[in-house]
């Protein structure tokens, strides 16, 4: 509501007393032992002051740490079991917090018991957890509860539950500003660690701690437990650790994670093995050449790389011709230089020079044709008259005009050539 220049903002000032006679009232209800009178007063106050200064919230947050720790243990265990009772739409499911497996259930004065064991460590956490609590919808969070049953059954050894519940308040506690996904409660981290470490996983359990410490460096609680994770890494592990700190460990641990991988699961980039087997494949010849006449070979083709990789001396060819690039042009020019493959005259000098191919172009080359193995001469020039069918070229002279009467049905193409067409090829 805006306030008019020369007017206060009685609504306010009326707030803030409020807040200030529910909290001397509670104060009041604590010496003469009656917390639960105190708690409702805070409560009240609580929502007296839904938004208001930070100033305010911390004294109404230090005024509920002074409730008894017994009357918060019985308070946290009450919320918890009321919470993990069967759901009416789903009887494996708890109305806020999953239930726990009956092999591992603490019955209710156990759990206040743990609860209570713990709550030298957590008071003034559990102070700013009611204080949130009682200023929104009056019942703390399914965050809350997880955090508060899992430290009650990390107390009590049983941290197969812990860690369950520790991954619930990874997944619905705030998160922290500017990190996507990253838990901003240093002790969801710390009840994470204290569940692993309990599960004899020592190196993940340094991880977590080390984010809770680094989270809240001035809590003695997370400072010495990470000294007694420390002594209880390997000490590879503790290096990289007392280095990088967790986003170091987190890097490595992904690439240890990365190497134990069987070879068809690692991230490779694309075309990784073939590039692999031609380098195999160039360094036979040339163990010792330089990266960028390597670079520039794997640039190639992959049918005309493999071709000259056949042939010692078109490989020679190549690299010669690289090389002189290098050393006459730079390694500037040579990265622009236009690579080609080998010309059919230097093709024919490798394989020979009885070697024919199929031409390229509008028509084949002198001297080209295509042989198929095992074929006897009969069948060779069989072959060569479908071909030129297909091309378009029709038969030799005189036959020319025969090639229309396939057109529909090219199944007879093969009834139209006889041994006398034969003949007049040969």
């Amino acid at each position: 509501m805006a306030v008019k220049p020369g007017y206060t903002a009685v609504n306010d000032d009326t707030s803030v007393q409020q807040v200030k006679h529910y909290l001397a009232k509670g104060r009041a209800c604590i010496c003469t032992g009656q917390p639960q009178a105190a708690a409702n007063f805070f409560k009240q106050a609580r929502k007296a002051h839904m938004q208001g200064s930070k100033e305010l919230v911390y004294s109404i947050k230090e005024t509920i740490a002074l409730l008894p720790g017994a009357w918060c243990a019985q308070y946290w265990s009450a919320c918890i079991n009321k919470a993990q009772e069967p759901n009416p739409m789903s009887s494996r499911d708890g109305r806020l917090l999953r239930p726990v497996p009956k092999p591992w259930k603490l019955p209710q004065a156990a759990l206040m018991q743990r609860l209570l064991d713990a709550m030298h460590k957590i008071h003034s956490l559990q102070a700013g957890l009611l204080c949130t609590a009682w200023g929104s919808s009056g019942r703390p969070d399914k965050a809350s509860l997880a955090l508060l049953r899992g430290l009650a059954y990390a107390q009590a050894g049983k941290f197969e539950q812990a860690l369950r519940d520790a991954l619930v308040v990874l997944a619905y506690a705030p998160k922290q500003e500017g990190c996507k996904g990253i838990c901003s409660w240093p002790w969801g981290h710390a009840l994470h660690s204290a569940a692993l470490e309990g599960l004899q996983d020592n190196v993940a359990a340094a991880l977590a701690m080390q984010i809770a410490h680094e989270m809240d460096p001035s809590s003695q609680h997370h400072k010495h437990d990470m000294e007694r994770l420390m002594r209880r890494i390997p000490q590879a592990v503790a290096d990289v650790l007392e280095a990088g700190g967790s986003a170091g460990l987190k890097q490595w641990l992904a690439d240890e994670a990365e190497q134990k991988k069987p070879e068809f699961l690692k991230q490779r980039p694309k075309y990784f093995y073939y590039y692999e087997w031609m380098k195999e494949r160039i360094c036979e010849s040339y163990p010792a050449l330089p990266e960028l006449v390597m670079d520039k070979l794997l640039t190639m083709p992959a049918g005309d790389l493999d071709l000259i990789l056949q042939h010692p001396q078109a490989t020679t060819w190549k690299v010669d011709e690289l090389m002189g690039v290098l050393e006459e042009q730079g390694p500037a020019l040579l990265e622009r230089y236009p690579l080609q493959g080998l010309t059919w005259e230097q093709v024919k000098e490798l394989k020979g020079p009885n070697l024919v191919g199929l031409g390229m172009g509008s028509g084949p080359a002198p001297g080209e044709g295509l042989v198929e193995m095992g074929l006897d001469r009969h069948e060779q020039l069989k072959l060569e008259m479908q071909k030129q069918y297909l091309l378009g070229q029709g038969l030799p002279e005189g036959h020319k005009g025969s090639t229309c009467r396939h057109q529909d049905n090219p199944n007879a193409m093969d009834d139209g050539i006889d041994d006398e067409d034969l003949e007049d090829i040969e």
